[in-house]
């Protein structure tokens, strides 16, 4: 399992973050870089109950943490409104124990947006200027910045390379929301919860059967996201 965690803020002496393998990437890195220099997450704000829903009937009991809230006499938002493009904000599905959302924004289009940030948001780096007073603000394109889902069902992806694909009786999807996260089949970061709710769609898998594989409840599932921090 990837561990990808930082402390909140300067911790004393030298700072230390942890990046394993499947950590490796720019918007992982940046985010626990933001969480270095002293920001927590985006939906554990005290206000985030105005701008999006928690699920708690769908995340794992062992990730519950993660949905705290930070209290204002901890952390400050420097005036800015929730920010939806934040690369500090979880995903709809981070630590599904069932492949069901565990947070949906109060704004529906807003919901495949959080989560799909690939750089810092405008607010970011305005927040960031703000809390170590500098003068320049630079400001990244947040359009150019996250990563595009799809509004309808595509067909499903053909596999270009990796493991052999396995025919199998139970070769089915656990969740109708595969389509929207066809972008991470390929993700190591996000290869075990694919491969656990998404085996159809992603490919990982085919059906022995010609028929059409429908959709299949995913009673009692359990599934760890990534340890994201």
């Amino acid at each position: 399992m990837a561990r990808c965690f930082s402390d909140v803020g300067r911790a004393g002496g030298r700072q230390e973050l942890s990046l394993d393998d499947g950590c490796m990437q720019y918007d992982t890195a940046i985010h626990e870089l933001m969480h270095s220099v002293g920001f927590y997450h985006e939906h554990e704000r005290w206000d985030r109950d105005n701008h999006i829903r928690i699920l708690w009937q769908n995340i794992d009991r062992d990730a519950y943490d993660q949905f705290g809230k930070v209290d204002l006499s901890e952390s400050s938002y420097y005036g800015q409104v929730y920010d939806y493009y934040s690369i500090m904000h979880y995903d709809s599905l981070a630590f599904s124990k069932n492949g069901l959302e565990t947070m949906v924004a109060r704004r529906p289009e807003m919901t495949v947006v959080i989560g799909s940030a690939i750089d810092f948001s405008p607010t970011d780096v305005l927040k960031m200027n703000l809390m170590y007073q500098c003068g320049e603000n630079v400001v990244p394109d947040v359009v150019e910045k996250v990563v595009p889902l799809p509004l309808s069902q595509p067909a499903p992806p053909v596999p270009i390379q990796g493991p052999p694909v396995i025919e199998d009786d139970d070769c089915v999807d656990k969740t109708n929301l595969c389509w929207r996260w066809l972008d991470r089949c390929g993700s190591f970061f996000f290869e075990k919860i694919m491969k656990e709710f998404c085996a159809l769609s992603c490919g990982y898998c085919i059906p022995k059967s010609k028929a059409t594989v429908p959709v299949k409840a995913a009673k009692g599932a359990s599934a760890s996201y990534l340890q994201f921090g």
